[in-house]
């Protein structure tokens, strides 16, 4: 736990938390601290901080900030597209989304996306939220992304993505393919507009789908030339866009 997130649940008052969840055994049981001890945190989309356990009581923790920083601006503003992998990748998907402090993830139905994916249990933000407050925890973020699921393909991009993502408003469409003969630097320049990033299943996208991506502006590059696994993927091509952006 390289940071302990706090959400509006927990806030007793101005100052003070209550966690009574597995962050008190985690607090308790694996980093062992006690009364007194001190430790960094953040509340989610507000502030950073260090925080002073006050009270620990039947494994409820009380806890005090002893100061706070002002939200800080997340490096990059990057929305995922991503073809629904199966519940384990999903779950490994999330955490790297909140580690990285993505902005939003479209899970979305592909040629090569089974039917089934979208009956687990693990769609239901109850289930789901959990993955992403850990990669929070594990990056130093307060960033919640935004999580959404789209069983069409045609509508999401016919009809969801111009209402919500002008293709005329400097946003940069990205489109991962091995075939493509570009490396990233030639469709990406160092920027601060919004950034869509489209990953697809581990079969791939079927020519269909990337033709209409195409002709809603998305550009191929090339990744990598080896066959990465979906999370693999996204992790690669944010570490891309990362080194741009810090040059």
């Amino acid at each position: 736990m390289n940071l302990l997130i706090l959400n509006e649940n927990d806030q007793l008052s101005d100052n003070q938390f209550i966690i009574t969840d597995h962050r008190a055994n985690h607090i308790l049981n694996i980093l062992k601290l006690s009364v007194g001890s001190q430790l960094n945190l953040g509340l989610i989309d507000k502030f950073t901080g260090i925080g002073i356990i006050e009270k620990i009581d039947n494994k409820k923790i009380t806890i005090t900030i002893k100061e706070s920083h002002e939200k800080i601006k997340a490096l990059q503003s990057i929305n995922i597209i991503c073809a629904l992998p199966r519940p384990q990748t999903i779950k490994k998907i999330l955490f790297i989304a909140g580690m990285t402090a993505i902005r939003n993830i479209f899970f979305i139905r592909a040629n090569r996306v089974e039917k089934s994916f979208f009956q687990s249990p693990l769609l239901d933000k109850k289930e789901y939220m959990k993955y992403l407050i850990e990669g929070m925890s594990q990056g130093k973020q307060i960033f919640l992304p935004n999580v959404s699921f789209h069983t069409k393909f045609k509508p999401f991009f016919e009809d969801y993505l111009p209402d919500n993502f002008d293709k005329n408003n400097n946003n940069y469409r990205l489109l991962p393919d091995m075939e493509a003969s570009s490396t990233i630097n030639s469709v990406y320049k160092k920027s601060d507009s919004n950034i869509l990033l489209a990953i697809g299943p581990e079969g791939g996208w079927v020519p269909f789908e990337i033709e209409m991506m195409k002709s809603l502006g998305f550009k191929k590059f090339k990744l990598s030339d080896y066959t990465l696994r979906v999370e693999h993927a996204l992790m690669a091509s944010i570490s891309q866009l990362e080194l741009i952006n810090t040059q």
